[in-house]
């Protein structure tokens, strides 16, 4: 069954974002309750979303896979995966109140697939302050801090995998020195301390360059002055990231601006950016589109079954990460309670999702796969 196409999910402005949102928390509900309902109780989950203006669509399009993947699971298999989602506005207090309701509610085996990357950061932090000893599955996190926290079960490449392999692109113009951009001073605080170790470690400087509240990204890219960094890696979403690329448009100035999996191209290039910026995309998935791996056939097809949507990148990786986690909760036995799954977690078990491995064998992550595109300066996809 596909839903219906006039509610496509698309967040090209704030208020239509929140109504869209409010469609798509009713019928990712209701998306579960097509699938065929397995006899017994549900083994429950929960899922933090940062629902802030600019993370909201990161959060819409990784939840969807999540719940792409627990359909299908839900449709053919002898046990049932319920997740429910928690939304946070990005404040201190609401994230607080969440995991205290986690920790409250023994039903609840896990948290699965926390997204933006600063809540899924601070919900680890959170969660060691509140006492809650439970597995983080799958969170939408590059920053590889604390990879060796053992209840931490990161599954794609980390910042650092990303940045080398770039860096590794650029290697005849010799890079010596980035511009880390942030488009505020809550980014900067969350990101920063990982990035600089990182940069430290592949002996690159850094300059760090943050959007005041005082003057939007256009107007920010427009007035960077003329020393920064040939290379700027951009630290924000895919509309801040538009709204940078039309300051530096309107700036004149050449530069290459990095940005990592948190933007999508083809959502980027939907939200009117700047010309003639070059810029490098990084993907931590397959091609959604023309990957040939077979998990991705299984992907597009249960996308193509359950939501009228087109594939992206960050949903393949919410579907990959929803069947990671199905896989190892059945392995749980039937009705794990939290702390049986999070020790089946900790067996870190490699997993072959139909062509895609995972194996925390040879890293702390499951996976270290990058691949990039470039938007060149004539406005072209290459690679």
């Amino acid at each position: 069954m596909t839903l219906p196409s006039t509610f496509r999910r698309r967040l090209l402005g704030g208020t239509a974002g929140a109504a869209a949102l409010t469609i798509f928390s009713t019928r990712a509900t209701a998306l579960v309750a097509l699938a065929r309902q397995p006899d017994g109780p549900a083994v429950q989950m929960t899922q933090l979303m940062d629902m802030s203006p600019a993370q909201q669509a990161l959060s819409r399009d990784y939840a969807t896979g999540f719940r792409l993947a627990f359909a299908e699971w839900n449709a053919k298999a002898g046990s049932r995966l319920e997740l429910k989602s928690l939304e946070i506005d990005g404040s201190r207090a609401a994230l607080q109140e969440a995991i205290e309701k986690v920790r409250d509610d023994s039903s609840q085996v896990a948290l699965i697939g926390t997204v933006g990357e600063g809540l899924a950061l601070a919900s680890l932090q959170q969660s060691e302050k509140s006492g809650l000893a439970i597995a983080h599955v799958a969170p939408w996190l590059a920053d590889s801090r604390f990879d060796d926290q053992t209840n931490l079960f990161a599954l794609f490449a980390s910042r650092e995998d990303q940045i080398r392999y770039v860096l590794k692109g650029f290697a005849t113009v010799g890079v010596s020195a980035l511009g880390i951009v942030y488009p505020n001073a809550v980014h900067e605080a969350a990101l920063q301390p990982g990035t600089t170790q990182i940069l430290d470690r592949l002996n690159i400087k850094a300059r760090v360059l943050t959007a005041t509240p005082d003057r939007d990204l256009e107007s920010f890219g427009s007035r960077l002055d003329a020393q920064v960094p040939y290379f700027l890696l951009f630290m924000g979403s895919a509309i801040e990231l538009s709204l940078f690329t039309r300051g530096l448009s309107k700036r004149g100035m050449q530069r290459y601006v990095v940005c990592l999996s948190d933007v999508d191209a083809n959502t980027f290039l939907q939200l009117n950016p700047g010309k003639g910026v070059p810029i490098v995309f990084t993907r931590v998935v397959p091609d959604p589109i023309n990957g040939k791996v077979a998990v991705v056939r299984a992907y597009k097809s249960a996308l193509q079954r359950y939501f009228d949507e087109d594939p992206s990148p960050t949903s393949l990786a919410g579907y990959l990460g929803g069947r990671y986690a199905a896989s190892v909760i059945a392995s749980a036995g039937p009705s794990p309670g939290r702390a049986r799954v999070l020790s089946e977690f900790k067996r870190r078990v490699a997993t072959n999702l139909d062509g895609w491995r995972f194996d925390f064998a040879a890293d702390k992550r499951a996976s270290n796969y990058v691949s990039q595109t470039l938007l060149n300066s004539n406005g072209s996809l290459v690679g």
